[in-house]
């Protein structure tokens, strides 16, 4: 079947991808318009030309039936080519391929050449699977090859937020690391007690913390992919490294976090559908972590068996107390666990239960369900584009089926799992401090390949054995709809852009040395608690000495409560700036400008400003600024000896 393939139809619908391709650069890139932009307008209208000669004069390429070169197998497998891609999009620093979206045109265009040309030269070839393999291996890399800057040595914060995740991973460890017992962390507590490990081993290296960082994105999301290509997908009869590799880029659209991962993972290797016993044990295990995760993923681990077990119990409409009762009662333990870890690790973290769960109280912002300045595709237009390939593949697939019956009970089952984890990942969305992706709709991600997947491969049993039909085989498959599937995951994978560094930042030692000289002059003249808003994990990795830890008031809980109406907590803290409790603050980048609504984030900054920013100000004021206003030491108003003491160490 497969040396059947229309090797004219391939080129026609591969200039149909690309043309999608020049277009969305188009799209992502309009108020970005450098050489490359120009580039891209070329290829898209030679695309135009190529496509309308070949709609309109249909010429016909044939395959070569050259023997000779055709045993030269080298040329057969071109999916390698797509590393030496990805390097070349890493290591190049120039501004012509510094946007992600210049970089998936590329790559492309050459998996679309390296399927017309293996179909040519090889007849026995599928040029779209050599297509598929191509593009699914370069944005496997290229997503992979995204994390190698988040494996660095500099001690200091490399994002927004990340410094804060050592810190919080560190609160396990409190009274080994810093000499007191602290308050458990509030927020995702699953993640950060993942990210502890490298403490228990007593591992100080920031670099070595990184790594495992990095290593459980990688390894969860592999090992979750490889679990849904084997188990979930095995009827389609695709190679596993095929499908893992959609699945695992499938995942990263939103993505989906590694600790949710460790329920999917459980979940897939403990459902049996013989056993519900056995299930049940992991289906426990599983909530007992969601439920010290978040609280949308209370109900992830029961209804995920409850899934597997919709798909492949078939009913026949009769029993019903006999077919539901394993559901039910999956679903009545799991909630209800989870539920009790919950309230279990609230009460032995020695935090304030009201910290938790502050979402609650914050605000909708409607407008990021559209295009927005903070996500530019909306939240809504996203995930109906994620999901719009498999949507359509799983519809063409089953008007192509005939006779395969599921009973009403079932789909309704499935249809509301959905709908759920649809309706609540929009919510969460939609919420001040979220909309920026699509990482609040993991879970609905999740069932949506689990259950896609099933009806794609056959997994979804009919109720009538009689009726039972085989799904038709893959080549079969439209092949621009095939083309569609691989093409939006890899492209959500390259929206992210950079190149790697390899250098080392000579001034980060002096920035560390001119901070632990701040400390010590400090203790020296004005001796009381300094307060690390940002960059506490200096404090963590023993970078800086001779401060003792303040667990409250740290940047990102500091963002939590302020744009959750925390005014409770916030009080205390204004009580405490206005009693200059604090000899200095190490505060980050000091923006007081009221952002309008055309800028990223601007409902986030506007709070953070008006209840952080604005009234620590007026209490402290700027003694030294590091790395370009990203890192601020700020002491207690009119403290003129300590403000010249100070402004020697870097003579500002």
């Amino acid at each position: 079947m497969e040396s059947k393939i229309d090797l004219t139809g391939y080129i026609r619908n591969g200039l149909i991808a690309i043309l999608f391709s020049t277009v969305w650069f188009a799209f992502e890139n309009r108020n970005y318009q450098n050489t490359w932009y120009t580039i891209n307008l070329v290829i898209f209208a030679v695309a135009v030309i190529f496509l309308s000669f070949l709609m309109i004069r249909k010429p016909a390429f044939r395959r070569k039936s050259d023997r000779t070169f055709a045993e030269r197998k080298i040329f057969s497998q071109p999916a390698w080519s797509a590393a030496l891609l990805v390097i070349f999009f890493f290591t190049f620093s120039g501004e012509l391929l510094a946007k992600g979206g210049a970089r998936f045109v590329i790559l492309l265009i050459w998996a679309a050449l390296c399927g017309a040309l293996v179909a040519h030269f090889y007849p026995n070839k599928n040029p779209y699977y050599v297509f598929a393999s191509v593009l699914l291996f370069g944005g496997v890399l290229y997503r992979t090859g995204a994390f190698v800057n988040e494996v660095s040595s500099s001690p200091f914060s490399l994002g927004w937020s990340e410094g804060s995740r050592f810190y919080n991973a560190s609160l396990f460890y409190s009274e080994k690391l810093y000499g007191q017992s602290l308050p458990l962390p509030a927020l995702h507590p699953s993640r950060y007690l993942m990210q502890a490990f490298p403490f228990l081993l007593n591992i100080d290296s920031i670099f070595l913390h990184r790594l495992w960082q990095v290593l459980l994105w990688i390894g969860l999301t592999g090992w979750a992919s490889w679990l849904f290509a084997s188990k979930i997908g095995k009827g389609l009869k695709l190679p596993v490294f095929w499908l893992s590799a959609f699945c695992f880029l499938f995942f990263f659209q939103g993505a989906v976090y590694y600790h949710l991962m460790v329920c999917v993972i459980l979940i897939l290797i403990g459902y049996q559908k013989d056993k519900p016993f056995r299930t049940l044990l992991f289906v426990i295990v599983a909530s007992l972590w969601a439920g010290i995760s978040r609280i949308n993923w209370i109900p992830v681990p029961a209804l995920l068996a409850v899934s597997l077990y919709l798909i492949d119990r078939p009913f026949d409409g009769k029993d019903w107390l006999g077919y539901l009762k394993w559901p039910v009662m999956w679903s009545v333990l799991g909630v209800a666990i989870a539920f009790g870890s919950k309230q279990f690790y609230q009460t032995i973290s020695g935090e304030n239960p009201a910290f938790f769960d502050s979402a609650f109280s914050s605000d909708l912002l409607w407008s990021r369900l559209l295009p927005n300045s903070t996500f530019m595709l909306g939240v809504l237009p996203a995930i109906i584009l994620v999901c719009l390939p498999l949507l359509m593949l799983t519809g063409w697939l089953l008007r192509q089926s005939k006779g395969a019956k599921i009973h009403w009970l079932r789909w309704l089952g499935l249809s509301g799992i959905l709908i759920v984890f649809f309706v609540g990942g929009m919510l969460v969305s939609l919420k001040i401090g979220g909309g920026g992706d699509l990482h609040n709709l993991d879970a609905f991600l999740v069932f949506f390949l689990l259950i896609s997947l099933s009806l794609l491969s056959g997994r979804l049993i009919a109720d009538d054995p009689a009726a039972r039909s085989h799904l038709p085989d893959l080549p079969r498959i439209p092949g621009l709809l095939l083309m569609f599937v691989c093409l939006v995951p890899v492209m959500f994978a390259f929206m992210r852009s950079g190149s790697w560094s390899g250098g080392h930042d000579s001034d980060e030692q002096v920035r560390l040395q001119q901070i632990q000289q701040a400390v010590e002059v400090i203790n020296e003249v004005k001796p009381g608690p300094i307060l690390f808003v940002t960059e506490r994990q200096l404090l963590t990795m023993g970078e800086i000495t001779g401060v003792d830890i303040v667990p409250e008031y740290e940047k990102v809980f500091l963002m939590e409560m302020a744009i959750g109406n925390n005014m409770e907590y916030l009080q205390e803290f204004y009580d405490l700036l206005d009693d200059h409790y604090y000899s200095a603050i190490i505060f980050d980048q000091i923006k007081t400008d009221i952002q309008a609504s055309w800028s990223s984030f601007a409902d986030e900054n506007n709070s953070y400003v008006r209840k952080v920013t604005l009234p620590v100000l007026m209490d402290y004021q700027l003694a030294l600024s590091w790395d370009q206003g990203e890192i601020n030491l700020l002491i207690s108003n009119n403290q003129p000896e300590l403000m010249e003491r100070l402004r020697q160490i870097t003579n500002q």
